[in-house]
């Protein structure tokens, strides 16, 4: 797989359309449209068998081979059309961070999550906080980074993984309520952990990065389906909706504009209508690229995310993009409403030629 920083080509045998997708997607994070906004649809081939996409556990027992033979089995199966990229993500769900800080994981293969039981009684006690190489939940995810990035070279990406860093990680090793006390009863206690967790992003994030050869590769994928040529990722706090504007701007922001100033092509997925409160902040995070706003619950059923038109108005006033999904009809509704330039799609196809008749039809009305 050649390496695009180098100005080497890159050729996947699942997306044999790369080089031209790869220009919307530069074009994209330089605010710039060329035909038509990035559109990312995966959508299963035509007579092709029906597979299941892998599990985000999947691999957790060690077998990294059976992982990686299942995903090539699916994406076989699958036209990764507009600017989709077939991609693997390796890893432990979405409590993994504060499982390499030292919590203990709990896994649910039902439900394909996990999530960390609360251990810290004593701050005290926890501090300093870091990641121990020997721990066992960051041996294994770095183990399957490398044989996935090896096994990925000229077919595939390897996926940047579900961080869930910062105060989410915080609040997972203390346990949600006591944190929210900890922040009203001890704020200088909170003030070091966030200095700490802080400087924990960067190896953490590098440390799958060069094990999956990504810094090699040249670009990163991640969970939002986007395709970045530098290290891109979702940044996110789900905590941020127990926390108050002043709590977030104390704690939460500087995490924020930290991970945003190290990574090249940030994101944000912002979760549910209690964090929606904190938005006028985010757009003033200078790095931010853009937004990814779910409504979460009833609000998704009563209003789905396509139709929030404010905020996507919002955002792309502030000068940042934004991310909308939804089937072709919903696209085709909000996208007259919208800048082109600062908007990515990720559309429901149910075949390949509704997927071809929606990227034209958006070249033509972009």
């Amino acid at each position: 797989m050649g390496n695009s920083e180098e100005g080497g080509s890159i050729n996947l045998l699942y997306k044999p359309d790369f080089e031209q997708a790869a220009r919307r997607w530069e074009a994209f994070w330089q605010g710039e449209l060329i035909d038509r906004p990035p559109t990312a649809i995966t959508v299963r081939r035509d007579e092709a068998p029906e597979h299941p996409r892998v599990d985000q556990l999947e691999g957790r027992d060690g077998d990294f081979q059976r992982a990686l033979d299942k995903f090539e089995e699916w994406a076989e199966t699958m036209y990764f059309a507009g600017e989709a990229m077939p991609r693997l993500r390796p890893g432990l769900g979405p409590d993994q961070f504060a499982g390499f800080m030292g919590g203990k994981m709990e896994f649910s293969e039902e439900h394909d999550t996990s999530w960390v039981l609360p251990s810290v009684d004593d701050w005290q006690e926890a501090l300093p906080l870091g990641i121990d190489p020997d721990n066992q939940y960051w041996q294994d995810v770095l183990a399957f980074h490398e044989v996935a990035g090896q096994r990925a070279a000229g077919k595939f990406f390897v996926s940047t993984p579900d961080m869930h860093s910062n105060l989410d990680a915080l609040a997972a090793l203390r346990g949600y309520q006591r944190f929210c006390l900890d922040m009203i009863d001890y704020p200088r206690v909170v003030d070091r952990l966030v200095g700490e967790v802080i400087g924990l992003y960067e190896p953490v994030f590098n440390g799958m990065y060069r094990a999956a050869q990504m810094d090699q590769v040249g670009w990163t994928t991640n969970w939002g389906s986007f395709a970045c040529p530098g290290r891109g990722e979702m940044v996110q706090c789900d905590f941020s909706a127990l926390m108050s504007p002043e709590m977030f701007r104390r704690w939460l922001r500087p995490a924020l504009e930290a991970e945003c100033e190290f990574l090249d092509y940030p994101f944000y997925h912002l979760d549910g209508p209690d964090a929606l409160v904190h938005l006028p902040e985010l757009l003033a995070i200078p790095n931010l690229h853009g937004i990814q706003w779910v409504p979460g619950g009833r609000l998704a059923t009563e209003k789905p995310q396509h139709t929030w038109v404010d905020i996507f108005h919002t955002v792309q006033k502030a000068g940042k993009a934004v991310q909308i999904w939804g089937g072709s009809e919903a696209i085709k509704w909000i996208h007259p409403q919208l800048r082109p330039e600062l908007v990515m799609y990720r559309a429901l196809c149910a075949t390949p030629t509704e997927a071809d008749e929606l990227l034209a039809w958006l070249g033509q009305h972009s």
